[in-house]
């Protein structure tokens, strides 16, 4: 999994769980930071940072993905491109692949599977289908991944990983990966979510008052 936040306190205490893969960021995460974009990733520890090129054409991607490249990152850190998978966007990134090829890529905000697919064949590494922005509009995005993963795999590009992005609950996050996702970047809320079932905490608290109520 990959944890989807900027948020430096958030990271510390996600990545104490070892599987975390990474940290996920884009512009609206990092403005909620309120500090430099190349200073705070600096300063995020995770194995592996995506950060997301801004612009609308294919210029203003490339000047914005030239600009991360010369971010530092923490030692041990390697950071990856996020690119949106747009007309503009696919372009920039066969050039990345092409100019930097050990280059690690996600296409970001994926609404169909055809939209995937010509990420994967210009060169992404992983795909971000938005799944709660798929569900609020209609689209069927489990139905997305599902044949997307199919597609992949029917041409040889099984290596491409699917990240399942943009959740509202966990079941979202369920539902993604049992249709196909080969991982998931989510919200610090949406982790402790996935753990702290109220049914569960009920359940332990009753066993911690029996535990006490145990003849000494």
């Amino acid at each position: 999994m990959f944890l989807d936040t900027g948020n430096l306190e958030e990271i510390k205490k996600a990545l104490q769980f070892p599987f975390f893969e990474g940290v996920t960021t884009n512009p609206t995460i990092l403005l909620k930071e309120n500090q430099p974009r190349k200073t705070h990733i600096a300063h995020i520890p995770a194995k592996l940072v995506f950060v997301q090129a801004a612009g609308l054409t294919e210029e203003e991607i490339w000047e914005d993905v030239l600009r991360i490249q010369e971010i530092k990152p923490a030692e041990g850190t390697v950071i990856g491109l996020k690119i949106p998978a747009h007309e503009a966007g696919i372009k920039v990134i066969a050039t990345v692949r092409a100019k930097f090829p050990d280059a690690i890529i996600l296409a970001t905000a994926i609404f169909s599977s055809e939209q995937g697919y010509i990420a994967a064949l210009s060169g992404a590494d992983y795909l971000a289908p938005y799944y709660n922005r798929m569900e609020v509009s209609g689209l069927d995005a489990a139905k997305t991944i599902e044949e997307l993963r199919y597609v992949l795999d029917l041409q040889g590009l099984e290596e491409v990983k699917i990240m399942g992005a943009s959740f509202k609950n966990s079941r979202q996050i369920m539902q993604a990966l049992a249709s196909g996702a080969d991982t998931v970047t989510i919200g610090y809320d949406l982790f402790l979510q996935m753990m702290n079932k109220p049914l569960a905490l009920e359940s332990i608290e009753k066993f911690n008052e029996h535990n006490a109520a145990l003849p000494k």
